[in-house]
């Protein structure tokens, strides 16, 4: 019994943080569904179109995030996948912020270093997770 649980234990951090994911990329892919005209008016006039199609994609996102983290056995390629999904997250936002190459408003920019900081945050404690789950 003490083998099950403390298997159970070590692949609670990965579960707790791919679930965190998931439930934070759902609610962010349905706010840039439903609301991606203001959305793209308070970043910056972007088309609304782009905020629309990448709420898409984290929904359906969020769904292969949830999966992951209910499945019987982590897959861990897929968590790898995952972390590195979210790392090149984080890096194209750096990106998008600090070269101008999309005009954002100053309220844009710091939306997009907030949510690229919670993303960063759900990348290092799904490594921290991946890492503990497999001693």
């Amino acid at each position: 019994m003490t083998t099950i649980s403390s298997t159970q234990d070590k692949g609670r951090l990965l579960r707790s943080a791919l679930l965190g994911n998931s439930i934070f990329s759902l609610l962010s892919g349905l706010d840039f569904v439903l609301f991606s005209r203001p959305i793209s008016k308070f970043i910056g006039n972007t088309a609304p179109t782009v905020i629309l199609v990448l709420g898409i994609i984290l929904i359906a996102f969020a769904a292969e995030l949830y999966l992951l983290s209910r499945a019987e056995k982590v897959n861990r390629s897929l968590v790898w996948a995952v972390i590195i999904s979210d790392v090149l997250w984080v890096i194209a936002s750096a990106v998008l912020i600090f070269t101008d190459l999309v005009q954002f408003t100053s309220a844009g920019n710091w939306a997009l270093a907030v949510i690229a900081d919670i993303v960063l945050v759900f990348a290092i404690l799904q490594y921290v997770g991946l890492r503990k789950s497999s001693n």
